[in-house]
């Protein structure tokens, strides 16, 4: 499956996660659902499906996915691009951001989290390392999505 989605030339270098989680906002927890641009992503593992995620320490996202344990990598296409650059510098925190990006979100079929229905391919995970390494954290998530 991850061989599949990484050998194709359609899609944009950069991916957006999301992730739905509870979130503490001037002391209101709430469920929200929140997508980033990450642009260092790889295959961890081909058996059994493995994909890291490297995001920065101090973004909601790293707390987001810390809390959920699970996440989906979204692959865009290049004829998205604009898409993934309007998300850069912005935080689903505080705005939607399916909304100002025009895109769809979507229940994902094994994990909690959402997914984005443009997308041109994606992976559910489920969170089974997470390391701090320096300015970021890398998470590195089993494969459960899509079935094929």
């Amino acid at each position: 499956m991850i061989w599949s989605v990484v050998n194709r030339n359609d899609l944009y270098p950069s991916v957006l996660v999301t992730v739905r989680a509870p979130f503490n906002m001037l002391g209101k927890e709430e469920l929200k659902d929140n997508l980033s641009v990450v642009s260092w992503h790889m295959p961890a593992s081909f058996t059994p499906g493995k994909y890291a995620i490297s995001v920065p320490t101090y973004d909601n996202m790293k707390k987001m996915i810390s809390t959920a344990r699970n996440f989906v990598v979204n692959f865009m296409g290049n004829d998205q691009r604009s898409i993934v650059l309007s998300a850069e510098s912005q935080d689903g925190v505080f705005m939607n951001l399916f909304d100002y990006l025009g895109v769809t979100r979507m229940d994902s079929e094994r994990v909690e989290s959402p997914r984005i229905k443009e997308a041109k391919a994606f992976l559910e995970c489920e969170v089974e390392q997470e390391l701090e390494s320096g300015d970021h954290t890398i998470f590195v998530g089993k494969v459960v999505g899509p079935t094929e």
